[in-house]
């Protein structure tokens, strides 16, 4: 089996920052008294000049410390190894726990099959400039920090135990039915998958599998599930597709009133009116809260009666333009429900629910111009 170089590595490290205090005994005459008889634990290092073995031996008189003997002297050693660094290893501690070894920076291709859609995602660019674009089961923009954490918890899933038995390997898989989820990653020239499974017979586990070849891994429920993500978790989810540097307008209509604010240089005016300027800092924000505004659960992809999401007629709609007029998105607020409100944005089909934070900062034309009316914390 492969060993986990990091867990090599802090054992090795633990070795070589241990110091001698004391020699106990300069002729080892008698091994048994320190426990060196039959040593706690043996190590064999290969060096370039030969095999180096250190024996280990009971605890000392004081904590932290471990009865010690190489190979090539007779001598007992009293050194500052611990206990519980050492003599706790097993097999399990050095072989590699992690389920899919990877390079994320390298992986240009992710597909995610589910029992009900199947999500392929390309990267385009290099370094800093590169994104992560959906292209099926539709062509849309990816939510860049929702992909990066995926391959991110991806890249350190690690195993909880395994299954080595190649036969009670098989009968395990089968038990466990129809993945949760399978994610390949395109990484150079190889395609490597990865299953996801659900014990249906254990509320707790969970089960990893990359080939029938490797052992089948025990891993965290909870990591299994937040691993199976679907098109809504991984797409964009901004209503409005556009920066708040692009919008130049911004039509308001909410409580029977319509207006519409410009961008004039650094200010904002209302209704055309160069006497009617607005806070700038403050509608520069709330234009920044517009278009970044995201959904949080998708209700419906195909709606067919908007009256029922309150949406026929809207509480609020917001429309935003850009140089020249041209329309970068709209969101239509509907009713709010549990604690959240029904939308309807541009950029996106479907309803969505957002948070209804937005609708108590759209501002009243009134108080614009009254020069009244901060934004509600």
């Amino acid at each position: 089996m492969e060993a986990d170089p990091t867990a090599v590595g802090e054992f090795l490290r633990t070795l070589m920052l241990a110091q001698v205090s004391r020699v106990v005994d300069e002729t080892g005459s008698d091994l048994k008294a320190y426990g060196l008889e039959t040593p706690s634990l043996t190590v064999a290092l290969r060096l370039a000049s030969g095999i180096q073995t250190v024996r280990v031996g009971d605890a000392g008189p004081l904590s932290a410390t471990l009865y010690a003997k190489r190979d090539d002297s007779p001598k007992v050693l009293l050194t500052t190894l611990a206990g519980r660094d050492l003599l706790m290893k097993s097999i399990q501690e050095f072989r590699r726990k992690r389920v899919l070894p990877f390079d994320r920076l390298q992986v240009t291709r992710l597909k995610i099959a589910g029992p009900r859609e199947t999500v392929v995602l390309y990267r385009e660019g290099q370094g800093d400039k590169a994104v992560w674009k959906i292209m099926a089961p539709v062509e849309t923009a990816a939510d860049q920090p929702e992909v990066s954490s995926l391959l991110f918890a991806l890249e350190d899933l690690k195993a909880q135990d395994f299954i080595d038995d190649p036969k009670e390997h098989a009968a395990k898989r089968a038990a466990l039915g129809k993945p949760l989820a399978a994610i390949t990653l395109h990484e150079g020239e190889t395609d490597r998958t990865v299953s996801l499974f659900l014990d249906p017979r254990d509320n707790i586990a969970a089960y990893a599998e990359n080939t029938a070849q490797e052992p089948l891994y025990q891993i965290a429920r909870a990591a299994a599930k937040d691993l199976a993500k679907g098109l809504f978790d991984l797409r964009a989810k901004q209503l409005i597709t556009a920066e708040p540097d692009q919008v130049k307008t911004l039509v308001i209509k909410t409580g029977g009133q319509e207006y519409t604010l410009s961008r004039e240089g650094g200010a904002w005016i209302v209704d055309g009116d160069p006497n009617a300027k607005a806070d700038a800092a403050r509608i520069n924000m709330f234009v920044t809260r517009v278009v970044r505004l995201q959904a949080e659960k998708i209700v419906t992809e195909k709606p067919t009666d908007l009256k029922r999401y309150g949406l026929a007629t809207p509480a609020a709609e917001l429309i935003a333009a850009g140089e020249q007029g041209k329309l970068l998105g709209r969101i239509a607020f509907g009713r709010e429900e549990q604690g959240l409100t029904y939308a309807l944005g541009s950029a996106m089909t479907g309803i969505f629910e957002v948070r209804p934070d937005i609708l108590k900062e759209i501002p009243k034309k009134d108080d614009l111009l009254a020069g009244k009316g901060q934004p509600q914390k």
